[in-house]
């Protein structure tokens, strides 16, 4: 299975004062024992630097580096998917759902992705699957 991970599940298994902290773990363990692949991408990985860096410090932006990316697959947002999603939130006129979080949504509908990684209602909304 394709398992897309969003911000929120990265922030929930780096702090571990993160209300999801346990679970995230037990979801990550349980995923990576049946051998899924994870996939994110770069806007979710810039938006979690920003979040690490500014919560928990650059000595957890750098076990982020180390432990967590290598086991990810990257998909890149280039200029159409930019500007694709930021029409999409425009359209929308919705200011509670982030533009990363739309980049998201179009990874989810246009790659093969199974399920995400993820804590945030706004993808329960859109009717995504979430890990379990």
């Amino acid at each position: 299975m394709n398992i897309f991970v969003d911000t929120c599940a990265f922030i929930a298994l780096i702090d571990s004062d993160d209300e999801y902290n346990f679970l995230a773990a037990e979801l990550f363990k349980k995923a990576t024992k049946a051998n899924e692949k994870f996939f994110t991408s770069n806007y979710i990985i810039l938006e979690t630097i920003f979040l690490l860096q500014r919560k928990l410090g650059l000595s957890a932006v750098n076990d982020f580096k180390r432990f967590m990316l290598p086991l990810i697959n990257m998909i890149w947002i280039d200029e159409k998917i930019h500007d694709n999603c930021l029409n999409n939130l425009i359209s929308a006129e919705r200011n509670k759902i982030s533009f990363t979080d739309y980049t998201s949504f179009y990874i989810l509908d246009n790659f093969k992705i199974d399920a995400v990684f993820t804590f945030d209602k706004h993808f329960k909304e859109k009717g995504y699957k979430f890990l379990e």
